[in-house]
């Protein structure tokens, strides 16, 4: 059994690894693939932003978001619909 405080370093990753990683983030999106991006990055980055980034080629700020949305519990939500500049049809056609 590892004791506590003691610095574990992470699994290592292989390229093969590496590319399924980064082909199942792409199917993706929003908070799911940020919730992805966190647990890869706690799972093989000690949960270090940076070593996703250079890790899986993912954004650093992504990677953040998604780790602290798994500590907090709470999801942000995009503003994409609010600003997508159309009326959805069911308000322009009463």
């Amino acid at each position: 059994m590892e004791e506590l405080g003691k610095n574990v370093s992470p699994p290592k990753v292989e390229a093969e690894q590496i590319a399924d990683i980064r082909l199942a983030a792409s199917k993706m999106h929003g908070a799911e693939k940020r919730s992805f991006q966190a647990e890869m990055v706690v799972k093989y980055g000690n949960g270090n932003a940076r070593q996703g980034d250079s890790t899986f080629g993912w954004s650093r700020c992504a990677i953040e978001t998604g780790l602290g949305e798994r500590r907090t519990g709470i999801v942000c939500l995009g503003a994409q619909a609010a600003n997508s500049g159309r009326a959805l049809w069911e308000e322009t056609e009463p």
